[in-house]
Order: C-alpha cells, then sequence, then structure tokens
C-alpha cells in the first residue's frame, strides 16, 4: 500500500473516532428538521423589565457541546467555507450533496461556523437544525467514511 494511501487511512481512522459521538444526535436532527429548537423566557411580572433570553432545546447544548469536545471546530471555518461560496443554508446542503473524502475539511467547517457563530448569535444553532445543515453534514460525513471503511487500493 502507498504511502498516500496510508495517510488517508489514517485520516479515516481519526475522523471516525472524532465524529463517532457526533453520529448520535442523527436521529434527533432528523427529528428536528424543519421546528423550532428555541424559545424566549421572558419575565412575566409585569412590573419588572427584563431583557428576553433564548432558552434552548438540551440536546442542541449538547451536541455544540460534544461538537467542540470533538477538537474539529476550528476558528479557520472561514478560510475551508470560502472555498464554497455559499450564502444561505440551501448553498450548504448542495455542496454538502455533492462533497467528496477530500472535502470532510469544509463540511467540518460549516459545521464549525454554526457552532461558533452561535456562541455570539444564538439563533444559528436554531437555524442548523431548522434548515437540517448539521443532519446533512452528519448523514455525508458518515457515509464518506463508511464508504471508506475498507482498506483503500
Amino acid at each position: 500500500m502507498g504511502q498516500g494511501n496510508e495517510y488517508k487511512e489514517q485520516q479515516k481512522t481519526d475522523y471516525q473516532k472524532l465524529l463517532a459521538p457526533l453520529f448520535s444526535y442523527i436521529p434527533y436532527l432528523k427529528d428536528k428538521e424543519g421546528q423550532k429548537t428555541r424559545s424566549i423566557y421572558q419575565n412575566e411580572n409585569v412590573e419588572l423589565k427584563s431583557v428576553p433570553v433564548p432558552v434552548y432545546d438540551g440536546t442542541v447544548l449538547a451536541f455544540v457541546k460534544e461538537a467542540q469536545r470533538t477538537g474539529l471546530v476550528t476558528r479557520n471555518y472561514i478560510y475551508s467555507y470560502q472555498k464554497i461560496g455559499a450564502k444561505n443554508p440551501k448553498d450548504e446542503r448542495l455542496y454538502v450533496s455533492g462533497a467528496t473524502f477530500q472535502d470532510i475539511d469544509v463540511i467540518i467547517s460549516i459545521i464549525s461556523k454554526y457552532v461558533l457563530g452561535g456562541m455570539t448569535k444564538g439563533v444559528m444553532w436554531s437555524e442548523a437544525v431548522e434548515e437540517g445543515v448539521w443532519l446533512h453534514c452528519l448523514i455525508k460525513l458518515k457515509d464518506l467514511l463508511e464508504v471508506y471503511d475498507h482498506p483503500l487500493a
């Protein structure tokens, strides 16, 4: 087996180990696609003025923490993300649908965009679930890693 194949094998193994915990969220993301995953909490006492606070589904927050724990979420996502020229979630899903093993870093950049963006603009987490961005990214990653689940020839 050539040196290039050994490198790909190692990459595949590394990605499988790191992404396996995220794949367990696929059923949840399928179920929640197109649905709201956040609500707004406001103090019901009219005399006390308070800022509306978004309240997120606990599973969304768990997914975000798990994604960060993988170590794959990168603040440099913008460099890979710019390659695809996506303007909206539909463009992102379209890119992901045609992605290959060599595009895994770009798919992870799309996930990173929403994980990190949601830290300052919380609506991005909900958007990623409602629009099915995270779902399509994870399904594609799982498919790509399963296709390459046998030795690369």
